[in-house]
């Protein structure tokens, strides 16, 4: 009988412990970032949008600026807030904050948004780039540059 006690006891914590390792329902949101001009060194800028503050860089949600150290890149924010979101990303290699352009307005840095979506003269709308981060899951968001 006290064997039997021992091992339901034994039994008994070690499904606990495996339990309490499994139950890792964290809500991440992922972004790679392939194509990094790497060559060029300077930062990405990562900035991640609710469609009100979109595109407005000063008005981002949350944000990273990253020195690029690879020509892929994978960012992670853990404990992300549900919901629905935008991502624009640019290698800012001269480090000066912001996208450069020539004098024609053509970018000259590598960029891209969520969902791989460029725009014709600017930016492509919110709807286009958005994606849904869910409760306890890990949304990846794949972004490729374009140079």
């Amino acid at each position: 009988m006290t064997k039997i006690l021992i091992k339901t006891f034994i039994l008994l914590n070690l499904l606990l412990v495996t339990t309490s390792f499994n139950n890792t329902n964290e809500t991440i949101l992922s972004i790679e970032v392939t194509s990094i001009p790497v060559a060029k060194k300077g930062n990405l800028r990562i900035g991640i949008f609710k469609k009100e503050g979109y595109p407005n860089p000063e008005k981002a949600f949350n944000g990273r600026v990253l020195p690029v150290t690879s020509h892929k890149m994978i960012i992670n924010f853990p404990n992300f807030p549900v919901g629905t979101y935008g991502v624009a990303v640019i290698h800012d290699h001269d480090k000066n904050g912001k996208l450069s352009r020539n004098a024609f307005g053509y970018p000259t840095e590598a960029y891209g948004f969520s969902n791989n979506k460029f725009g014709t003269f600017g930016p492509p709308e919110f709807d286009e780039i958005s994606f849904k981060v869910n409760e306890g899951k890990q949304t990846t968001i794949s972004i490729k540059l374009k140079n």
